[in-house]
């Protein structure tokens, strides 16, 4: 249990319960019946003041999360002191109210004892009732004594039953309206406290909740900027994979100008051999040789023409290839950034939001707790002085009491 407390709270009751037992067992006396109470309560009140100034020299606005126990350790401190210190004085006053019953109960035995001398002196005067030669002096100073004496007991032992019934119903009547007073002021004190200390914490958990839902919000924004940019990459992909095949056409239309190309060599030889026989052979088939002139030309020109024709249609792919590529990958970029530039203005205006909500919050739980703070300490002054004020009084009165005792007594 002792790790519930703080070192100062711990050393203020150890203190106060040091002092109650000292002056309980080593230096009590009616003088000390009426210092002590006056110097524990003193104590209790310092203890008050001193948790609570704990409490706010430990306490920081821009963590008030982490501020609130050692805030309610002072708090600790200052009603822990305030309880043993009021308890000790209560233990004080109280014995010496039974003391002085019991000092009631032997001016009793006194006046018991008075009564048996008026007993023996009516005994001894109803012996000598016979006796003449006692003189009527001693029999009327007999009797006056006997009447001062019957007066006397009856005073004291009236005054010993009023001063007892007054002096303990005034004690606890003070004592009720003492702890009657200081509950009601701490009933209205730390409810209203509570109150608003309850209503900033709603108003706390609303926030986050809001804030959850906007965190919440954020993860939907960026799942869906994921999967643009997945999309964006599988569209890349297919143009890659296309681009692949446009390359594997490339490749086959290449190899087939080869393939022309090697028949058209071969052809070319073939003619010149054939030109070379037709040469050899007479002067006179100069038609046939035309004929095969003009056969080989056409077949060269006509196989140039082919070779262009492929040459110039593989070239438009591959510039159509180049050209949807670029047009793809420069929209996927466009794509890219504008999503990245949306994500960006979100999150700004997220952060931006929720900075706004921060600082209003902040600002409105250090108004609010500054303002409980400081009722709080009005009202513990306001406490403190009623409380000085009212046991001041009964504290008098007491005194009164106990000197008009001792000058019985005396």
């Amino acid at each position: 249990m002792t790790a519930q407390f703080s070192a100062w709270t711990l050393g203020l009751m150890a203190l106060i319960t040091v002092l109650t037992l000292y002056f309980h067992t080593f230096r009590y006396s009616s003088r000390t019946a009426e210092v002590a109470p006056n110097i524990l309560t003193s104590i209790g009140i310092f203890g008050t003041f001193l948790g609570v100034a704990l409490g706010l020299w430990h306490f920081d606005t821009a963590d008030i999360q982490g501020s609130v126990p050692k805030l309610m350790d002072g708090l600790k401190t200052a009603f822990w002191s305030s309880i043993v210190g009021l308890l000790g004085a209560l233990t004080l006053k109280i014995r010496h109210v039974m003391s002085q019953t019991r000092r009631g109960k032997q001016e009793a035995k006194r006046l018991a004892n008075i009564d048996d001398l008026d007993a023996s002196l009516k005994y001894l005067a109803q012996q000598f009732d016979g006796d003449d030669a006692l003189p009527q002096q001693l029999r009327s100073q007999h009797s006056a004594m006997m009447t001062q004496l019957d007066r006397i007991a009856v005073s004291l032992e009236s005054y010993q039953e009023r001063m007892a019934e007054a002096n303990a119903k005034a004690l606890i009547e003070a004592i009720e309206t003492v702890m009657r007073e200081f509950n009601t002021k701490i009933n209205e004190q730390y409810g209203d406290n509570f109150k608003r200390l309850n209503e900033s914490v709603l108003a706390m958990l609303d926030w986050q909740k809001q804030y959850k839902q906007q965190l919440n919000e954020l993860i939907g924004e960026q799942e869906r900027t994921a999967a643009s940019m997945r999309e964006a990459s599988e569209a890349f992909e297919y143009m890659v994979r296309h681009a692949n095949a446009f390359n594997g056409i490339s490749e086959s239309l290449q190899d087939l100008l080869n393939g022309l190309e090697a028949q058209r060599q071969n052809l070319q030889s073939q003619l010149s051999s054939l030109a070379e026989l037709v040469n050899s052979a007479t002067d006179g088939l100069p038609k046939l040789e035309e004929r095969v002139l003009a056969l080989t030309q056409g077949m060269s020109d006509a196989l140039q023409a082919q070779q262009r024709w492929a040459v110039e249609e593989l070239g438009k792919l591959q510039r159509n290839v180049e050209t949807q590529l670029q047009q793809q990958l420069s929209n996927s970029q466009e794509q890219l950034q504008q999503q990245q530039q949306q994500s960006l203005q979100q999150l700004q205006r997220l952060g931006e939001r929720v900075e706004r909500q921060m600082t209003v919050l902040d600002e409105g739980m250090e108004e609010e707790l500054n303002r409980a703070l400081k009722s709080f300490g009005m009202q513990l002054t306001a406490l403190s002085e009623k409380f000085v004020s009212d046991y001041t009084p009964l504290t008098k009165r007491l005194q009164q009491l106990v000197k008009i005792a001792e000058q019985i007594d005396e």
